[in-house]
């Protein structure tokens, strides 16, 4: 009982705060659309960084990421030289320009920075994007609502769907109020939150169970395939297995609630000292949930719900106090997502169909009215969505991160970094990629080999260079 109490009085006094920080940031908010959707791009170093990388780590890293280490075992490992390696070439590679861009052009969006690489005057390559965007992000942000939904459940023992509910409210009432200044902040203070935890309670685990070589004997009692590099495979399926957790890193490029961080940094020393903070966060982010993962499956055997380890953990072998702080750094994950997300889908709709197709004047408040009403409305879908049979958030979130990253990755690498990419080339691209991915996904035999993100990829960058290289040959010869 003074466990739940204390578990109880760490939320309230959590919610309250990011609550405040949301009510606050509304003061500068509603003066534009530059405020309200990038925070003025005035970002310093910590909160570019820290901000970026919380908002793509969510409750698929704290409870997906954690569950599929319990389920799966030492292969899981896969994961973090992948995500890691996307990390590095989003801040080294894509940081840069896309800052340049943006302060160089009127850009508050993805679909602006698109359109305005490939000179996009019929509007196809923004539709295209704001189409992607608004779905993929819907079942993205649903994936951050279901993983409410089990944390409260596994803590305070209420209904999923009260569960959900309760995390719409929290995430909607800062978002709204505060836009991306908000989000920002409150990510920041999140990120922390959730590499703290990721850090010290998989150290106390272990601690708890004797050292490491006691996880691994644990698990070998349990199955073999839970020590095994490859989760028992063998051949192709181990290939298969192992590239596709590795090919998770090829997401990051096109993932739209991370990048708009590089468009609204300070300056380039911003993202020059930023890139060296994420890369350490997210070291010890990943590593922590795969060594959770791996000791609470030792400790605890099976569960009904692997995705539920974090939570069991946190009440199991810590006091009051810090198990309440672990359960709020779940929760802080989850609303580190799911408000940056639900900003970039709702500006799919306000800025990018409203405002930019319509010319209304994008400085004015009636536009930010219209930014929170399409938060509103996006966070609704979302809920619903989360309402449904389909609880896996690990599989939701990898499906949406797929679609994210074969649509966006391809095109904005090839735009950023080659000097011939064409619009037609990048139409392409993205609908090759993104087309991929929901095939894939949908044939057993094939998502059953490799993760679908891999050939999405690579068919979506396949096409954007080869529809550029024959468009850039015809314009030659049209000279000629």
């Amino acid at each position: 009982m003074e466990t739940q109490l204390t578990v109880s009085i760490s939320f309230i006094v959590y919610t309250l705060g990011i609550v405040l920080v949301g009510l606050y940031s509304a003061r500068f908010s509603s003066r534009s659309t530059s405020d309200y959707l990038l925070a003025g791009k005035g970002l310093g170093p910590w909160v570019t960084a820290i901000s970026a990388s919380a908002s793509s780590e969510s409750g698929w890293v704290t409870l997906g990421l954690v569950g599929t280490a319990f389920t799966e075992g030492l292969a899981t490992f896969w994961v973090v030289p992948g995500c890691l390696l996307g990390y590095a070439f989003n801040w080294w590679f894509m940081a840069r320009p896309i800052h340049q861009h943006a302060s160089m052009h009127e850009i508050y969006t993805i679909p602006d920075l698109m359109g305005s690489l490939f000179r996009d005057r019929e509007h196809a390559v923004r539709l295209i994007s704001v189409a992607v965007i608004f779905f993929m992000m819907t079942a993205y942000v649903a994936a951050q609502f279901n993983a409410a939904g089990k944390a409260f459940e596994a803590v305070f023992h209420i209904r999923y769907e009260f569960g959900v509910l309760i995390g719409v409210g929290i995430v909607l009432l800062y978002t709204i109020t505060g836009g991306f200044r908000a989000v920002a902040w409150t990510d920041f203070v999140q990120g922390m939150m959730m590499c703290l935890a990721l850090v010290f309670l998989p150290i106390l685990t272990v601690t708890h169970i004797g050292g490491w070589s006691n996880v691994m004997a644990g698990l070998a009692k349990q199955d073999l395939s839970l020590v095994s590099w490859s989760a028992g495979k063998t051949g192709f399926l181990a290939f298969g297995l192992i590239f596709g957790w590795l090919g998770i890193g090829l997401g990051y490029p096109g993932q739209p609630h991370v990048l708009i961080r590089f468009m609204a940094a300070r300056n380039e020393a911003t993202i020059k000292k930023g890139r060296i903070i994420a890369m350490v966060w997210g070291t010890l982010v990943f590593t922590g949930a795969v060594v959770l993962g791996l000791a609470s499956r030792t400790l605890l055997g099976e569960l009904g719900d692997a995705e539920q380890a974090l939570p069991i953990i946190a009440l199991k072998i810590l006091p009051g106090l810090l198990a309440g702080l672990m359960l709020a750094a779940v929760l802080a994950a989850i609303c580190s997502t799911a408000d940056s997300q639900l900003l970039v889908a709702s500006s799919s709709l306000s800025h990018d169909l409203y405002a930019r197709l319509t010319g209304k004047d994008l400085n004015s408040r009636f536009i930010v009215n219209i930014d929170r009403l399409s938060v509103c409305v996006v966070g609704i879908l979302a809920m619903l969505l989360a309402l449904t049979e389909n609880r896996m958030i690990f599989t939701f979130v990898l499906y949406a991160w797929a679609g994210l990253g074969a649509a966006f990755g391809p095109p904005l690498i090839l735009g950023l970094l080659w000097k011939k990419t064409t619009s037609t080339g990048a139409i392409a691209g993205a609908i090759v990629g993104f087309t991929t991915i929901l095939i894939w996904k949908n044939v057993p035999a094939l998502s059953s080999a490799i993760y679908e993100l891999v050939p999405g990829f690579f068919l979506g960058f396949f096409m954007v260079w080869v529809v550029s290289l024959i468009e850039d040959r015809k314009n030659k010869m049209r000279q000629i």
